[in-house]
C-alpha cells in the first residue's frame, strides 16, 4: 500500500513537470506563389496524433508541445507537403509563415504543348527543357525588359551579339547560326527574318507561363527554320483569381523598365494586358566615341480575350504591338545628328503587328479539333549617314489540326499553310531589291505511342511543298526508355530544311548597304540526332543529385553563306557551299539540391565545324562552355541569394584568329514581402568587356567596319528591381 502511494506521487511529479514544460505553435500557411492564405491544410506534430487544420485566415496553433526539437508535417491537397523543424521552447512566440508549393513541381509533371499532344514531359520521347514559373520570376527580377537573360543561361544556348551599332543579337543552339532556330508564341510563328536581329530584345518576359526549348531537328513539327530547334513562349492565361501586376527597372547605366500585366476572368469572358515601357540611353563605356549600348525607346502593347462557349469549347484572339526607335555610332551624331553629316549612326524604326486566333473543341472521347492562324507584319526602317534601307514583311499563318486520343496512342494530324513576304522600299535602285514572296503548304503526322510501361516512341512526319523550292519529305523519330524510376534515356532524330532569306548575321553587320539579291540559291537541308541520359538520386529527404547528359549531331548540307572575297569587301552575295555546316558534342548538366541550397554545374563541349572551308571551325562558337548557380532560398522569410559564374573558351573568328576565354560572375538578392518584390543584381562583376583587348571600330570612321563580337560591350550593370503583385 505504502508502495503504491510512494508510486503514484512521483508519477504526478512527473506528469506536473512535463506540464511545466510544454510550449505551443503558431503559424500562418500561405501559397507560395499567390502569398494567399490557405484554408484547411493539416499540420500535425510528428510522431503523435496532435494536430489541427488552419482557418479562414490560414492560422493554426498547436498546443502541449514538449520542450527540444520538434518537427511539424505541413500537408494539404495539391500541394507539396512540408516538414519544419524548431527547437522548442522558441525564442519568438510570433506566428511563423510558412509558404506551399502547388504540384506540379517538378519537371515530371509539367505539361508540354510544343509537342501538340499535351502530354506531362516525361511521357514525350522528345527532349523538352521547359523554364518554368520560378525561372521565369528570376528572370523577371534580373532582366525583365527582354527574354535574352532568361534564354542565354539555358545550357546549349548562346545569345550571340551581331551588330556593335545596334546591339542586335542572336539565339544560337548548340553553336548553329541564329537563322535555323525558329522562335514562337503559343505555336505561332510570330518572328524572324527580318526581325530576327531584334525579336529577342523586343519580347517582355512578365506575361510568360513558361518556355519550351526543343534541341535538334524540329522541322517535322512545325515545319522550315528548325533546323537548330525552337523556342516556344507559352503565354499565362486567365484564372478566376485576378492578376495585376506592376514592375520598374532601374540600371545604373541608364536603362529603365516599366511593365504591367493583368488577367481577369469572369464567367465565359476571360482577357489579360501586357504593356510595357523601356528606355535606354546612349553610353560609351570604352571612352571610343562610340555606342557600346545604344538609345532606345519602345513601347510593348499585347491584349488577348478568351472566351469558353462551354466546357468543350475555347477561343481565344490576341493582338500583339511593338513600336520601337533604336540608334548607335558616334556619340556625336547621335547629341546632333543633322550637325556632323561625316559622323556615323545607325537608326532602327521598328514596328510589330501581329492578331491571333485560336479555337479549340474538345470531344467527350478526348479528341481535340484546333484551328489557329495568325497574321502579321513588321516594318523597320535603317538609316545611317550613308545609306537606307526600308522594307516591310508581312506573314500569315493558318493551321487545322485533330488530335485522336487512344489508350495507347496519341495521334495527331493537320495540314497547315505559311505566306512569307518582304518588299523593300528603294525607288532609286529597283533591279537591286531583296523582295521575295514564299507559299509554303504541308501536312504532318505524328503519333505518341505507349508501347509499354517503360518505352514510349514518337514517330512523326511531314510533308512540305513551296512554289519556288520544291517539296520536302521530313520524317522524325523518337523514342525513351525507363530502366528505373530514377534512370531514362531518349533518343529522337529528324530532317528539316530552311528557304533562302536575305536576313543573316552577315547582312547585319553590313546594315544592308551591299546585300546582293537571292539567285539561284537552293534551300538547305539538314539531318540531326539527339540523345540523353538522365539519373535522379534520392540520398534522403532533403537531398538530391539530378544528372543530365547528353550528346548530339546536326549537319546543315548546302548552308547558304556569304562569298568571302565580296564580303572583305562589305558586300553580301550569297551562295551555297560545297559541303556543310556540322555541329556535334556533349552537355552534362548536374544539380544537387539540400533543403533550400541549389548547386548547378553546366558544361557544353562543342564542335562546329566548316566542311566546306578545309574542315575549319565555325566563327564565334566557344568550344568549351561553363556555367555554375549557388543559390539559397528562404522560403519563410522571403529572401533569395544567388551567385552564377559563366565560362567562354576560345573562340575563332572569320579570319581563323583565335579569341581569348574569359570570365563572367553575377549575383542577386532578393526580398518577398506579402506584395512587394526587391531585387537588386549585379552582371558581369569583373567588368570583362571585348574593348578591353582590342580597337572593335576601324576607319573609315564615316561607315566604319565592325569587329565581330565574342565578347561583352557593356561591361558592368547594376540594376534593382521593384515588383509590386496587387493580388
Amino acid at each position: 500500500m505504502t508502495k503504491n502511494i510512494i508510486i503514484s506521487i512521483f508519477m504526478l511529479f512527473i506528469s506536473v513537470g512535463v506540464n511545466l514544460a510544454q510550449n505551443s505553435f503558431s503559424a500562418i500557411i500561405k501559397d507560395k506563389e499567390t502569398k494567399e492564405p490557405l484554408i484547411g491544410v493539416n499540420v500535425v506534430l510528428e510522431g503523435t496524433t496532435n494536430g489541427t487544420s488552419s482557418d479562414l485566415k490560414g492560422m493554426i496553433t498547436i498546443q502541449n508541445i514538449p520542450d527540444g526539437k520538434q518537427t511539424f508535417v505541413f500537408s494539404y491537397i495539391g500541394y507539396e507537403t512540408v516538414e519544419k523543424s524548431y527547437q522548442f521552447p522558441l525564442i519568438k512566440t510570433e506566428p511563423i509563415i510558412i509558404y506551399l508549393e502547388t504540384l506540379p513541381v517538378n519537371l515530371g509533371e509539367i505539361i508540354a504543348y510544343s509537342t501538340r499532344t499535351n502530354n506531362r514531359v516525361e511521357e514525350v520521347p522528345t527532349r523538352i527543357e521547359v523554364i518554368g514559373p520560378e525561372e521565369i520570376s528570376e528572370g523577371n527580377s534580373i532582366s525583365p525588359g527582354n527574354i535574352t537573360r532568361l534564354l542565354g543561361e539555358n545550357s546549349g544556348i548562346q545569345i550571340q551579339k551581331t551588330s556593335a551599332v545596334s546591339g542586335n543579337v542572336s539565339l544560337r543552339i548548340q553553336g548553329l547560326p541564329g537563322q535555323y532556330t525558329q522562335l514562337l508564341q503559343d505555336g505561332f510563328p510570330m518572328y524572324g527574318g527580318l526581325s530576327s536581329g531584334l525579336s529577342l530584345l523586343q519580347i517582355p518576359p512578365l506575361d510568360l507561363r513558361q518556355v519550351e526549348i526543343i534541341k535538334g531537328s524540329s522541322s517535322t513539327l512545325y515545319g522550315g527554320d528548325a533546323i537548330a530547334g525552337i523556342v516556344n513562349l507559352i503565354t499565362k492565361v486567365p484564372s478566376e483569381k485576378p492578376e495585376l501586376s506592376l514592375l520598374f527597372n532601374q540600371t545604373h547605366k541608364a536603362g529603365t523598365d516599366i511593365s504591367s500585366y493583368y488577367s481577369s476572368k469572369h464567367g465565359k469572358f476571360g482577357f489579360t494586358m501586357l504593356a510595357a515601357f523601356n528606355i535606354q540611353q546612349a553610353k560609351d563605356v570604352s571612352g571610343n566615341n562610340f555606342t557600346d549600348i545604344p538609345k532606345y525607346n519602345r513601347v510593348v502593347i499585347s491584349p488577348k480575350l478568351f472566351y469558353d462557349f462551354d466546357d468543350d469549347n475555347h477561343l481565344f484572339i490576341g493582338l500583339s504591338s511593338v513600336f520601337e526607335n533604336r540608334i548607335g555610332g558616334s556619340m556625336k551624331a547621335i547629341n546632333n545628328k543633322t550637325g556632323n553629316p561625316n559622323s556615323f549612326f545607325e537608326e532602327n524604326k521598328t514596328k510589330r503587328l501581329n492578331g491571333y486566333l485560336k479555337y479549340e473543341h474538345t470531344a467527350e472521347s478526348g479528341n481535340i479539333l484546333t484551328l489557329k492562324g495568325n497574321i502579321g507584319s513588321f516594318e523597320r526602317n535603317l538609316t545611317t549617314n550613308v545609306n537606307m534601307f526600308n522594307g516591310l514583311q508581312t506573314t500569315a499563318f493558318s493551321e487545322l489540326s485533330y488530335m485522336l486520343n487512344l489508350e495507347k496512342h496519341k495521334f495527331v494530324s493537320g495540314i497547315n499553310f505559311y505566306y512569307d513576304n518582304f518588299n523593300q522600299e528603294d525607288l532609286a535602285n529597283e533591279q537591286s531589291l531583296l523582295n521575295y514572296n514564299h507559299k509554303t503548304v504541308g501536312v504532318f503526322l505524328q503519333d505518341n505511342w505507349a508501347l509499354a510501361q517503360k518505352f514510349v516512341l514518337e514517330p512523326g512526319v511531314r510533308f512540305d511543298y513551296n512554289r519556288e523550292y520544291g517539296s520536302f519529305f521530313l520524317p522524325r523519330l523518337a523514342a525513351k526508355y525507363h530502366f528505373t524510376d530514377n534512370f531514362f534515356t531518349r533518343i529522337s532524330s529528324g530532317l528539316g530544311y530552311k528557304i533562302p532569306t536575305p536576313f543573316t548575321g552577315d547582312a547585319e553587320r553590313t546594315r544592308y548597304q551591299n546585300v546582293k539579291p537571292l539567285s539561284g540559291l537552293k534551300a538547305e537541308k539538314s539531318v540531326g540526332v539527339n540523345w540523353d541520359l538522365n539519373f535522379k538520386i534520392p540520398f534522403s529527404d532533403e537531398l538530391f543529385l539530378s544528372i543530365n547528359q547528353s550528346f548530339f549531331l546536326t549537319n546543315v548540307y548546302n548552308p547558304i553563306i556569304s562569298n568571302p572575297d565580296s564580303l572583305l569587301n562589305q558586300t553580301v552575295l550569297y551562295q551555297n557551299a560545297n559541303g556543310s555546316i556540322q555541329s556535334k558534342g556533349l552537355n552534362t548538366i548536374i544539380s544537387v539540391t539540400f533543403d533550400e541550397l541549389v548547386f548547378y554545374v553546366d558544361y557544353t563541349y562543342l564542335d562546329a565545324r566548316k566542311t566546306y572551308d578545309n574542315n575549319s571551325p565555325l566563327e564565334l562558337t566557344p568550344q568549351n562552355r561553363l556555367s555554375t548557380v549557388l543559390y539559397y532560398e528562404d522560403e519563410e522569410d522571403g529572401w533569395k541569394v544567388g551567385i552564377e559564374s559563366f565560362y567562354f573558351g576560345n573562340q575563332y573568328l572569320e579570319n581563323g584568329s583565335k579569341t581569348p576565354n574569359y570570365w563572367i560572375f553575377d549575383a542577386m538578392l532578393q526580398k518577398e514581402f506579402e506584395h512587394l518584390t526587391i531585387a537588386l543584381n549585379i552582371e558581369n562583376i569583373l567588368d570583362v568587356r571585348q574593348t578591353r583587348y582590342e580597337n572593335i571600330v576601324n576607319p573609315p570612321l564615316n561607315n566604319p567596319v565592325f569587329n565581330e563580337i565574342y565578347a561583352p560591350l557593356e561591361g558592368i550593370v547594376a540594376n534593382i528591381v521593384l515588383k509590386y503583385d496587387f493580388y
